[in-house]
């Protein structure tokens, strides 16, 4: 006697009768599955920009750092080597005449690069998107 005539020949029948109506599933949930958009990568952003005398610093939102020298007078322009953007750092005038005075006295005693720079910071990407920082980072409290 055959396996499947013991139990009453029902066992390959239901087996087989599964199997068929399962496999138009099986391809649906195959073609489904390929037909999905691959994950989106986003590329980083800048968050955060820190100007020294010497030094342009950019903080990427993956956590990553940019830096560029700052040579020659200002206004600067550049690329930020490592991060695919073009910056441009454009000095502003002194705010308050408290950062003015405090300004002149440290020129006058030649200790002018121990204030961070006021000035307008543009970055753009690849993609013309333009970020805007200022320095000093101006927080309201």
């Amino acid at each position: 006697m055959r396996a499947g005539l013991a139990t009453g020949g029902r066992c390959a029948m239901v087996s087989d009768m599964t199997l068929r109506r399962l496999l138009p599933f099986a391809v649906l949930l195959l073609v489904a599955a390929c037909a999905l958009p691959a994950p989106v990568v986003v590329a980083p952003v800048p968050v955060a920009a820190r100007l020294s005398q010497q030094a342009l610093q950019v903080e990427m939102s993956n956590g990553s750092t940019c830096s560029a020298a700052l040579t020659g007078a200002a206004p600067w322009r550049g690329d930020l080597p490592g991060c695919a953007l073009a910056f441009a750092v454009t000095p502003t005038a002194a705010g308050s005449p408290i950062r003015m005075a405090f300004d002149a006295m440290l020129a006058a005693l030649q200790a002018g690069a121990l204030v961070t720079p006021m000035a307008a910071i543009a970055l753009t990407d690849a993609t013309g998107a333009s970020y805007q920082f200022t320095s000093p980072v101006i927080t309201d409290q």
